[in-house]
């Protein structure tokens, strides 16, 4: 685990602070700043759990209440690390609604929405396409996204119209790439051993899902009740290595976000950042 999340890990224990926080910035060791966090509530969902576990569990250590999906038929439950899991039936528009009225249930709220396509996690799951596997992957890695999109933007505005809330909504796409099998042909060396390639329907569907994703933050760009955040990691990103890292880094991004003296321009908005990159406010997160 990287040294600052360690660091903050031991200020929770030491102080027993039970207020939510975020580092905002360090040198060398020297802890220069906190910033503390209001408690929100984050929906995370494309990496079901326990697959996700890491995501949910230091979600609720940055101090989010945490809805995370899974595919199994248990009723939902608490988790060991005070999270919550809801089933999340991909392929149907009702369990996506249901899904989002289970996250507002918990705090009467939604504050931000993470939904995750892990490439490489999913390569493994779809082969050669038939007509069964095709139509799984498309309401599994396409359809599911899309749906649940469409009823988040709809929580969002219906909370904004009535006076709910006053800050905007944060909808996160995070795009995790994979090393494709037409790569591994075309480079070798781009073979990863710790990963399985992306076969043709799991490499159309990230493509789908980032041509989605940008897209989806255009719409979005001028909007008041949603702010579109796009970040992305390929094989090599040292910060998404481990899915606690990379949910520490970008629950620390949301949080300085909230902080700009300034609103995030279109342009910003429609960019995709690179996981473990510096924050909007132009300064590094963690040095």
């Amino acid at each position: 685990m990287p040294i600052k999340y360690l660091i903050q890990t031991f200020i929770i224990q030491l102080y027993k602070i039970n207020r939510p926080f975020a580092i905002v910035k360090m040198t060398g060791k020297k802890l220069n700043a906190i910033i503390p966090v209001m408690e929100k509530m984050i929906l995370i969902a494309g990496k079901d759990y326990p697959d996700g576990r890491e995501l949910s569990s230091a979600a609720e250590l940055h101090g989010y209440d945490c809805l995370i999906t899974t595919n199994s038929r248990a009723q939902n439950v608490q988790t060991d690390d005070g999270s919550k899991v809801a089933v999340w039936n991909r392929s149907s528009p009702l369990s996506c609604r249901s899904l989002v009225l289970s996250a507002m249930n918990i705090t009467g709220r939604i504050d931000e929405a993470v939904l995750v396509f892990d490439e490489p996690y999913y390569a493994p799951s779809f082969g050669t396409p038939n007509a069964q596997e095709t139509n799984r992957a498309f309401d599994e890695l396409i359809l599911g996204y899309q749906y649940l999109t469409s009823e988040l933007l709809l929580r969002f505005s219906q909370k904004k119209l009535a006076g709910l809330e006053s800050n905007p909504g944060k909808l996160v796409f995070l795009y995790k790439s994979n090393v494709t099998d037409a790569q591994t042909i075309l480079n070798p060396s781009s073979k990863n051993a710790s990963n399985t390639p992306s076969k043709s329907l799991v490499a159309a569907a990230g493509a789908a899902f980032k041509a989605f994703a940008e897209n989806m933050a255009a719409t979005l760009a001028l909007s008041d009740d949603v702010i579109p955040v796009l970040v992305e990691a390929d094989p090599n990103n040292e910060t998404a290595r481990k899915d606690s890292a990379l949910m520490g880094w970008l629950c620390t991004y949301l949080a300085q976000i909230d902080s700009l003296k300034k609103d995030l321009s279109p342009k910003q908005k429609v960019s995709w950042v690179k996981a473990g990159a510096k924050s909007p406010g132009g300064f590094s997160l963690f040095k």
